[in-house]
């Protein structure tokens, strides 16, 4: 009896050590963590743009990204992206403010919706130009990337 009683023993403490050096269960990622996290990438990208410089854009999207500027007749991937950097670093005069609306989370996917009011172009053209952005993010371990969006002007 004293020796079922010790191996039981012995196998409890066991098992207490191996259920102690388990990984704890991640914890689901809640809509304001995914805020908090998205939200200042979303405003350091445009931050960047101001500047002439995609590096954050480029920086952020997903392989297999595409999204739809306004006034484009379909669909930009990363390629093009990355292929208007060049060109853009010579645009350093773009001024605009953001407005957050909103984000939904499923999973590890994200789609961040807000609203731009550009009163500068790129180029330094004065405009007062508004647009309804969404951005939609995928989280891959501890980076999220930008696997689409799409930018449309609000009727004046």
């Amino acid at each position: 009896m004293k020796r079922k009683l010790m191996s039981f023993c012995a196998f409890a403490v066991l098992l207490a050590g191996c259920a102690a050096t388990e990984p704890a269960a991640e914890q689901p990622l809640t809509k304001e963590q995914a805020q908090a996290e998205l939200w200042p990438m979303e405003l350091a990208i445009y931050s960047a743009r101001g500047k002439g410089s995609l590096d954050p854009y480029i920086n952020a999207t997903a392989d297999d990204y595409a999204a739809w500027p306004p006034g484009f007749p379909a669909p930009t991937n990363a390629d093009d992206l990355r292929s208007a950097k060049d060109a853009m670093s010579k645009l350093t005069e773009e001024e605009l403010e953001m407005e957050f609306v909103s984000l939904v989370l499923e999973g590890d996917t994200a789609v961040i919706y807000y609203k731009t009011h550009r009163t500068r172009r790129p180029d330094g053209t004065e405009v007062d130009e508004r647009f309804n952005v969404t951005h939609t993010w995928v989280k891959r371990g501890e980076d999220w990337k930008i696997l689409g969006g799409m930018a449309r002007p609000v009727p004046q």
